[in-house]
């Protein structure tokens, strides 16, 4: 997928006004990964000129994106099916702001060290939702016998605490960024080389476990097995193996530099 800058994630439905809006803004990157390129960056460019037309800068865009990503992890602790499912909307709308942030600092000229400062934040908006993820299993084995006012403060508590730690340490990692060059993250460098590993990112991501949830939402109602909580539990499993892998292969890379 990353082997061609050439390449556009184009639709039947481009002209040439939408084509050349794609050349100027969705330049393929090391960082994108499948769901983001086969998916939200096709319907991604509309909503870039939209905004662009209403003159919304990029940064009131991302932070757009992290209402919406925030919103999704609690949606996800409230473990009802309907909010369930409205979590995996609410990522996705967040995801996609998060696609047309950049887009349409491209196409305006606004790129600034303050939206990368940003885009880290967005990064870190995702640590809440996969906590939620253990509220949720708490919840659906009945383990958690709290309110949905309990629950939202519970979720609000965490939001604060990791922003409180990450909000620094993004502005920290700002400034060292644009002050010299940085490498590619070894663990992207081995996914951006296979399209298993490529598909096992997304799969073991927020994208994929959006996308699966939805789906077993769906199953649950027209079965009457509960699954959820099984599916959560895996996810979770494969989440600690995943970071405990990162930890290992970004480690044994400094000792290769």
């Amino acid at each position: 997928m990353k082997n061609g800058q050439e390449l556009l994630p184009t639709t039947f439905l481009d002209n040439e006004t939408i084509l050349a809006y794609r050349k100027q803004s969705q330049t393929l990157s090391y960082k994108e990964d499948l769901w983001s390129w086969y998916v939200l960056r096709r319907i991604s460019i509309y909503l870039t000129i939209l905004f662009c037309k209403m003159r919304i800068k990029p940064n009131t865009i991302s932070w757009m994106s992290v209402f919406f990503i925030l919103i999704s992890g609690l949606s996800l602790v409230i473990a009802t099916p309907l909010s369930i499912v409205l979590a995996a909307l609410f990522y996705n709308i967040g995801y996609l702001l998060d696609c047309v942030d950049g887009e349409v600092a491209r196409i305006t000229k606004q790129t600034s060290s303050k939206g990368y400062y940003i885009d880290i934040i967005i990064q870190a908006a995702a640590l809440p939702v996969f906590l939620s993820m253990v509220l949720t299993i708490l919840r659906q084995a009945g383990m958690l016998d709290v309110s949905i006012l309990e629950m939202v403060l519970v979720y609000a508590t965490f939001v604060a605490i990791i922003m409180a730690l990450l909000v620094p340490i993004a502005y920290q990692l700002t400034k060292l960024t644009m002050s010299q060059s940085t490498t590619q993250d070894p663990v992207n460098s081995i996914r951006d080389g296979s399209l298993f590993f490529d598909i096992v990112a997304v799969l073991l991501g927020l994208p994929g476990f959006f996308v699966a949830v939805v789906v077993i939402i769906i199953v649950e109602q027209l079965t009457g097995v509960d699954l959820i909580l099984y599916y959560i539990s895996f996810f979770l499993a494969m989440l600690v193996l995943k970071t405990g892998l990162r930890v290992f292969i970004t480690s044994r890379s400094f000792d290769k530099s």
